[in-house]
């Protein structure tokens, strides 16, 4: 038994170490491993500064990346208002993320998560000496979940979810099985996960549902007026197509260029890629302009802009008629709820939206629809524009389908309060 324990864990870190040196091999000329390759580099260096002379007590969020963060954000800003006096550290596995939230205000520190490894994970927990761990979603990292153990250090994982097909409960997935053990609790989204969890016989479970109900809701009612969109708007209908990718322009643009709805197009790529950009410009027939650029085309005299800036989607969904979520014709849909809590009419691909809990319901309520050409979608919208009642209603579901899914953020603080440190 203890051959086979130690088996698996080697296989984990060699694992490990094929996938390090991997991204270190494609950090010669992919730009997001370059970015994650300096962060390891840079990351001890920049943890021992703050944490030599830090004497609070800490508590430690981890998120994957800037989902997740953002997933994680209602628990963190929740905590901050009940424990001002704790230091706040957040980690990121991800540049993405990072890169975006590296000064980020509502924290106290921000940081790479140094690579997983027994050494680092206990030179990390020993530096860092959180009396508090908070994962978000997902992440599982062996020697820092098992070293947080042994050290007693309460462990959460929150907004996660759970489905058949995962390696926990393959008949081979013993070894991750065991890493889900080491949380001392685990609030999941849904009643489904929390049957399967107690399936293998993991029973510190609880439903909470997802923060990141809370976290639109929050977002909703802090939204800033953006004034170069309403010079361009003019007051007119629009649609937005947000974190889109070419698989989703190439059914939009035909219907951007039959000019069958009266309305004005908001544009904002999952990456902004300048070539990307250029050739999506070059392919609407309508007069397109860019939110950042050195032109002075009068912005009122556009039909489409394209957006070329971070940090600007989830507040442009406000107001729109329309709102077309990318993703779901390749790697995975994107944020619904982001569009869902200002209630326009969605739309979003037919290929990869399943395993997305919230994008399911949402077409159940009557909310979202899923379209498969760009003629579907101009069925679709054409449809709902010529009955603006309907669409009516559809705000006001969905509306209220984001009202009746927030308080997952106040049961797991709930929860914290118990914890003897806090």
């Amino acid at each position: 038994m203890k051959f086979k324990k130690n088996l698996r864990v080697w296989l984990y870190s060699f694992a490990l170490f094929l996938y390090r040196q991997t991204l270190e091999g494609l950090s010669k000329f992919h730009p997001k491993a370059k970015l994650w390759v300096q962060g390891q580099e840079d990351v001890w260096q920049q943890l021992e500064k703050v944490f030599t002379v830090q004497e609070r007590k800490v508590v430690w969020f981890h998120t994957a990346s800037l989902g997740e963060f953002e997933q994680g954000r209602p628990v963190m800003e929740a905590y901050r208002l009940e424990y001002p006096e704790h230091f706040i550290l957040v980690t990121f596995f991800s540049p993405s993320g990072y890169q975006v939230r590296k000064n980020f205000a509502g924290v106290d520190f921000v940081s790479y998560l140094p690579f997983d490894g027994a050494k680092s994970s206990q030179r990390f927990l020993d530096l860092v000496k959180p009396q508090l761990a908070i994962f978000v979603k997902y992440e599982f990292w062996h020697f820092y979940l098992t070293g947080l153990a042994q050290r007693q250090v309460p462990t959460l994982l929150v907004s996660a979810i759970f489905r058949p097909k995962q390696v926990f409960f393959a008949w081979y997935g013993g070894f991750y099985r065991n890493l889900l053990r080491q949380f001392s609790r685990i609030f999941v989204q849904d009643q489904a996960s929390k049957d399967l969890l107690e399936g293998i016989q993991i029973q510190s479970v609880q439903v909470a549902g997802d923060t990141r109900f809370d976290r639109v809701y929050a977002q909703s009612r802090q939204v800033n007026s953006w004034d170069l969109l309403t010079e361009f708007l003019q007051g007119e209908a629009f649609a937005v197509l947000g974190s889109v990718w070419q698989a989703d322009m190439d059914r939009i643009i035909p219907l951007i260029n039959k000019q069958t709805l009266p309305i004005k197009w908001v544009i904002v790529p999952h990456e902004i890629k300048e070539e990307e950009l250029a050739k999506w410009e070059k392919e609407i027939l309508l007069a397109c302009i860019y939110s950042h650029s050195e032109k002075s085309t009068p912005l009122a005299n556009a039909q489409v802009l394209l957006v070329n800036e971070m940090g600007r989607l989830s507040s442009l969904y406000q107001g729109a008629s329309f709102a077309f979520i990318g993703g779901a014709f390749g790697a995975g849909l994107h944020n619904t709820l982001e569009a869902a809590v200002f209630g326009p009419a969605i739309a979003f691909g037919n290929l990869n939206y399943l395993k997305f809990r919230e994008a399911c319901a949402l077409i159940e309520e009557g909310i979202a629809r899923v379209i498969s050409s760009s003629a579907d979608l101009e069925k679709c919208w054409v449809d709902l524009w010529n009955n603006p009642l309907r669409r009516e209603k559809i705000k006001t579901k969905s509306q209220a389908y984001i009202a009746n899914n927030m308080g997952a953020t106040e049961a797991i603080m709930h929860h914290v309060r118990t914890i003897q440190y806090a």
